[in-house]
């Protein structure tokens, strides 16, 4: 229960249903802007074993699958996606994987191209059509990650070629995934696997890679290799595992940072609506590491991952605390499939892959195979809005939500309290004499809750007077001394509120 308090304001906060944004929201000139690798930093841990370029610590990340979302199904037609990214005041793109001409993740190799992805069947003609996407995605300022695959090739035709060529690069048949395991103790596959990324960032310019399965199957040599020529070349390139890994300089952050295989007893990103935001932050729960000595969430940078192409469902549905409260605000790298953001519509189709299955059946589905409506965004106007401008407001307090210390249980979060102790943990983020507070109501009602600041964890005295913004309004709405204050939030809404002293002569 809160203390009485000293000064009594009520904040409105609008139901967004029915929100009236005016003009639509573009982020686009939020979107940090990029450098070119000889002006990028490489940030080192105290300890000194591990360095990350210093654009990572401003990424949101998106991934898109290229024929879901082009105009015409090939990376050509992507323009429209990279634009919508952009409006968002999203800066990183995770690209399903562009090879072979299957199921990108059935794989016949990483030296093979897409035709039907590319549009091209000649591979210089290949190579320019991916190089000139990442070209078109740079100049949005947005960065990209190809998906490059390590678990080996499908026995379809155009993945048998690679084992009849080099049979020692391959070990035994796997039924599940209906292909041959590469062989990772072979030293010349390794080589040449390794050799292969590089090219690809070569020819391309990519950003890096998210590497499926890993660290399982290759481990953490080939990448390491590849990590190592790509510096001394000048690229400063980003590795990010599936799995969760022990980084080892090699990883630069996991996708699914709260993923334990084999078990996987969590996919999506639903954790901070069970348990305590602030208490998982600070004791690093539920962030996996792979090695037995480390304590949990001692690394830098986690990710929080709403949905990826492997989930059966979208998990925001429109949800303002799903999305902002748990991801845009919270203390990681946000990461969702395309979609989340104006509630795309969950129906599965049997696609291009799926028409060659005798038997598809629903288990088998997820967001890979979902379609992405554009039309839909539209009638979810309201809502996409709404998360542009909880993207625009952690654009614009980048001393804030790019605050990443090097033991992430450090980060700068502290518990706000309520009088309302059956909602969910509200919290604040704050750094330089600033706090956000982040506020949700998460009950089926509308609510007023007296929300009290909580000054001298966040670096503010209480006996200065304070200024209260309400940024989804852009409204300063009280100012004074107060220890706390009211504010009014429409059933399922999410309160965001700048806290910061005011300077009296």
């Amino acid at each position: 229960m809160l203390k009485s308090h000293i000064y009594h304001v009520v904040l409105p906060v609008l139901c967004w249903g029915s929100i009236a944004f005016g003009a639509m929201i573009d982020n686009s000139s939020l979107v940090p802007v990029m450098k070119p690798d000889a002006e990028v930093r490489l940030e080192k841990s105290n300890d000194g074993t591990r360095e990350i370029p210093d654009w990572v610590k401003s990424l949101i990340i998106v991934e898109l699958r290229v024929d879901a979302v082009s105009t015409d199904g090939t990376l050509k037609g992507m323009e429209r996606a990279l634009d919508h990214v952009a409006e968002m005041g999203v800066n990183c793109v995770w690209i399903t994987p562009p090879l072979n001409d299957g199921n990108g993740y059935g794989n016949f190799g990483l030296h093979t191209i897409s035709p039907r992805l590319t549009g091209e069947k000649e591979r210089a003609e290949q190579w320019a059509v991916l190089r000139n996407f990442v070209v078109q995605a740079h100049k949005r300022n947005i960065r990209v990650l190809f998906d490059v695959i390590n678990w080996g090739v499908t026995k379809h035709e155009g993945g048998a070629k690679l084992p009849k060529e080099k049979p020692e690069w391959f070990g035994e048949y796997y039924p599940k995934y209906a292909g041959w395991l590469f062989n990772w103790k072979n030293k010349d596959f390794n080589e040449w696997y390794a050799s292969q990324l590089v090219e690809w960032v070569r020819m391309t310019g990519v950003d890096g890679f998210r590497c499926d399965c890993s660290p399982f199957y290759a481990g953490y040599g080939p990448y390491e290799t590849a990590k190592k020529r790509l510096r001394e070349l000048g690229y400063k390139t980003l590795f990010v595992a599936e799995w969760a890994s022990a980084r080892k300089n090699v990883f630069d952050f996991d996708q699914a940072s709260m993923l334990k295989a084999p078990d996987v007893p969590r996919w999506v990103g639903d954790a901070f609506l069970e348990k305590n935001l602030v208490d998982m932050v600070k004791s690093g729960e539920e962030l996996v590491v792979r090695d037995e000595e480390a304590a949990p969430g001692k690394e830098r940078f986690y990710t929080y991952m709403l949905s990826c192409h492997d989930s059966k469902n979208y998990l925001v549905k429109g949800s303002p605390i799903a999305i902002g409260y748990q991801a845009i605000f919270a203390p990681f790298l946000p990461l969702w499939y395309i979609g989340e953001e104006w509630n795309n519509p969950s129906e599965f189709f049997v696609d291009y892959y799926y028409k060659r299955d005798k038997h598809p059946t629903p288990e088998k589905w997820s967001l890979y195979s979902n379609v992405i409506d554009w039309q839909a965004k539209e009638k979810n106007r309201d809502f996409f809005e709404q998360v542009k401008k909880m993207i625009r407001i952690r654009r614009q307090h980048p001393e804030i939500f790019e605050y990443f210390p090097d033991d992430h249980r450090d980060s700068n979060i502290c518990k706000v309290f309520t009088d309302r102790d059956d909602l969910l943990q509200a919290y604040a983020r704050f750094r330089d004499g600033k706090a956000i507070l982040i506020v949700p109501n998460n009950s089926g009602k509308p609510a007023t809750l007296q929300i009290s600041i909580p000054f001298r964890n966040v670096g503010l005295n209480p006996r200065d007077q304070v200024r209260i913004t309400d940024l989804q309004n852009d409204k300063t709405v009280a100012s004074g001394k107060m220890l706390n204050f009211s504010a009014q939030l429409p059933a399922g809404g999410l309160g965001v509120y700048l806290v910061q002293s005011v300077k009296t002569h």
